[in-house]
């Protein structure tokens, strides 16, 4: 899937920005004639109810998004600290931190990644530091396969932001990477594997990685130090809890799970954070598909489908734990990101070396139920 993106983004028109995506596209408002507007005395109607309706009034500060910021290498990184958390993404052999303190003072950013001389790959990142939800995604759909979608902040719906792209103004959920309402509602973005975790962390396992450049007065803006915000805090802004379900308490309302998105047929399943931590690997039923749970830095976690050419895999710690992560009942070794490092010669030949990523995100348990109203929650077997 991977190789496949790479072409697609090969040969991409240079100095793509939001600008040129704007003269290119032009999103088409409603009809509207502006007279009959003003005659009939409602200011409310047409195109001035749908910009109101996009946009959030008096968060300017915070609600615009920050597109292809700076970065720097590590060890040109002053102003990050140790502990501070980062967003962590990894792509074709290329790692980038998003620094959370940078990310809360936007919560969405439309990135470029460089990926050898000529391939750029587009990066859509959102980070909520309320509900302590985050993802990452390449934000291209075919008919716009040329011209990424680009995000911002329009709204706070069902516990969380919301945010709306910029071509065909459709509504999305930021972590589910899916659209609501609008256009292209139905449609989901390609995610791509994110971890939450401290910079020393991010760095020591990643040494060649780059990292968003940021200013020490946008760590100080209040936005940048919001009050209790961090992964899992109890507190929570009104303007959140008025519009999220805190009438579910099967968890507390600011428990973290990771929750694993529903594919055709199935039901979305919340998973405590604290099994996935506690019982390494996690390998669960759910309605009868094998799902893989493997934690990534302190904050993060990847679900992959284990059924590999009509093969379910099952997984554990090898007894050499220092040459792989995981090793199948085959005696594969496996990464954390899903990716078969190597293998022994009795296998069978089933010509993949990649396992399915599947749909989710690390998130509180408000906001989750709240997106989601039909979850069910995982519950270890008892032996």
């Amino acid at each position: 899937m991977q190789r496949g993106i790479i072409h697609g983004f090969l040969g991409m028109v240079a100095g793509f920005g939001i600008a040129m995506a704007w003269l290119s596209i032009k999103p088409q408002l409603p009809s509207v004639d502006a007279d009959s507007d003003a005659s009939a005395g409602n200011a409310e109607t047409g195109w001035v109810a749908h910009a109101r309706d996009l946009t959030m009034p008096g968060n300017r500060e915070y609600a615009l998004p920050l597109n292809n910021p700076d970065t720097v290498p590590a060890e040109q990184a002053n102003h990050v600290d140790d502990s501070d958390m980062v967003i962590g993404i990894t792509l074709f052999g290329k790692a980038r931190a998003y620094p959370w303190w940078i990310m809360s003072n936007f919560h969405v950013v439309n990135d470029t990644l460089m990926v050898g001389q000529q391939s750029k790959i587009p990066i859509m990142v959102a980070m909520c530091e309320q509900c302590s939800g985050s993802a990452a995604f390449i934000p291209t759909i075919p008919e716009l396969s040329d011209r990424p979608l680009t995000f911002q902040i329009c709204g706070v719906h069902n516990g969380t932001f919301e945010i709306a792209d910029f071509q065909s103004q459709s509504r999305w959920h930021p972590f589910a990477g899916e659209a609501t309402v609008g256009p292209l509602k139905g449609r989901r973005l390609t995610q791509i594997g994110s971890t939450i975790t401290s910079w020393k962390s991010w760095v020591a396992k990643h040494p060649h990685t780059d990292v968003v450049l940021g200013s020490e007065g946008m760590r100080q803006r209040p936005h940048g130090q919001s009050y209790g915000a961090s992964m899992g805090h109890a507190h929570m802004h009104p303007v959140f809890g008025n519009t999220s379900n805190l009438e579910d308490k099967r968890l507390a309302s600011n428990a973290l799970v990771f929750g694993l998105l529903p594919e055709p047929g199935q039901k979305p399943l919340a998973i405590p954070f604290e099994l996935i931590e506690s019982n390494f690997p996690l390998q669960i039923d759910h309605e009868g598909k094998s799902v893989l749970l493997i934690p990534s830095g302190e904050y993060g976690v990847s679900a992959f489908a284990c059924e590999q050419a009509g093969e379910v895999l099952t997984f554990q710690v090898p007894s050499d734990a220092s040459s792989s992560l995981l090793q199948d009942q085959f005696g594969n070794q496996w990464d954390e990101y899903g990716r078969r490092t190597a293998r022994e010669e009795a296998v069978v030949n089933d010509g993949e070396n990649q396992l399915r990523m599947l749909r989710g995100y690390l998130t509180e348990w408000y906001e989750w139920i709240s997106a989601q109203p039909g979850s069910m929650i995982y519950q270890p077997a008892i032996k």
